[in-house]
């Protein structure tokens, strides 16, 4: 398998990250310095050990290349729009559908990787668990609660963090808060060549099928994942048969929850210059987010999309899953349907803690109105929804 890393990215990162960074969101204090010193130490080998991994799962489990990716479906749409909550209610139905947690994402893309952990868990456990319970401990104190929405190992994430094995991602953005580059992700299939989106998708597809090599029971892909709204042409063109869930919101309560979230990233591994970095930069990816996938899917057969309001996912999770099921002719089990009723009522996890308005983040209320007008008339949005 060819891994196509963007080593021009990495190195224009990298550069910056050292040279011209003063009074900019890249500046070298000692919470930057200690968080790049600490993301080169782990970076470099895990990347190594990944691509040794890989190209030992062609030798030791040659049957992943066969598995078949059939119907994936895909939850897309602009960050902080509910696609975490959708991802999670639907994930629970496991006679359906099988999504990626954050530990298979991040810590074990390979087959390889998963078998020496799960083996490692085993030995763990003939000693009483130590290194077990350090790492809950881990999970609970530093990634239960990540302000926005709950995180840990074990819990279903958003895949485009296999990208970053690539270095071709979006979230590269989180790691070196400036703009080079960053376009090609904001805008896919208008700025980045057709054989770049085409090999960074091969990979992918590779990853799931070995994630489905591991998981023979449930046939069917979830994937949430905001970062491919601007390139779901390109997707559709890797996935023919994939089905698309586009959520959308209210375009202010998006603004200002994305601005709040990305800038939470950026503190959390650099010291930006300002509260809320790049709003302009946002500002301009909202728009193309909401535009683009809406004038695109028109094209497209009904039966291979739908979408999804927030503010209907939220106050009526059961009948919206309902809707989905039906739309795309997907069987719902009594079990299933059991767990869905008591998980539709935790809807104030994914409510955001404290209220913020445009204005708090660095946005004008009528220069919001102004842009977005066709969204709000379309969805019959209100400044209260």
């Amino acid at each position: 398998m060819r891994m196509p890393f963007n080593w021009a990215h990495l190195f224009r990162q990298a550069f910056g990250s050292v040279f011209g960074t003063r009074n900019t969101h890249r500046r070298l204090t000692a919470h930057r310095m200690g968080a790049l010193a600490v993301f080169w130490i782990l970076f470099i080998p895990h990347q190594i050990f990944t691509r040794i991994c890989l190209a030992l799962d062609n030798l030791l489990f040659p049957g992943w290349k066969k598995v078949p990716v059939e119907k994936p479906l895909f939850i897309t749409g602009l960050f902080r729009s509910g696609t975490t909550f959708l991802h999670r209610l639907m994930a629970g139905d496991n006679e359906n559908f099988s999504a990626m947690k954050t530990w298979e994402i991040y810590l074990a893309p390979s087959i390889l990787q998963r078998k020496i952990l799960k083996t490692w868990k085993k030995l763990d456990r003939l000693i009483g668990s130590p290194a077990m319970k350090w790492l809950l401990k881990y999970n609970s104190r530093s990634l239960g609660d990540i302000q926005f929405h709950q995180v840990g190992l074990w819990k279903e994430e958003e895949d485009e963090g296999l990208l970053l094995f690539l270095w071709d991602s979006l979230f590269t953005w989180f790691f070196f808060p400036d703009t080079g580059g960053i376009r090609d992700y904001q805008f896919a299939d208008r700025e980045m060549s057709r054989g770049r989106q085409k090999r960074k998708l091969s990979f992918y597809k590779e990853c799931i099928r070995r994630h489905l090599y591991c998981h023979p029971v449930s046939a069917v892909y979830l994937s949430k994942n905001p970062a491919f709204t601007p390139k779901i042409a390109s997707l559709k063109e890797a996935f023919p048969d994939a089905r698309i869930v586009y959520m959308v919101r209210n375009p202010a309560q998006v603004l200002v929850s994305q601005a709040a979230w990305f800038a939470f990233c950026w503190n959390y591994f650099a010291s930006p210059a300002e509260p809320y970095p790049f709003r302009d930069e946002l500002f301009e990816m909202t728009r193309h987010w909401y535009s683009y996938p809406l004038e695109l899917l028109k094209r497209w057969e009904s039966s291979d999309y739908l979408i999804v309001e927030y503010r209907n996912l939220i106050s009526r999770p059961m009948d919206t899953i309902d809707s989905l099921y039906k739309h795309f002719n997907l069987k719902m089990s009594g079990r299933y349907r059991s767990w869905l009723e008591k998980e539709s009522r935790r809807t104030d996890e994914y409510a955001s803690g404290r209220r913020l308005s445009l204005e708090d983040v660095g946005y004008n209320s009528e220069t919001v109105q102004e842009h977005f007008e066709d969204i709000y008339e379309s969805f019959d949005f209100s400044n209260t929804d």
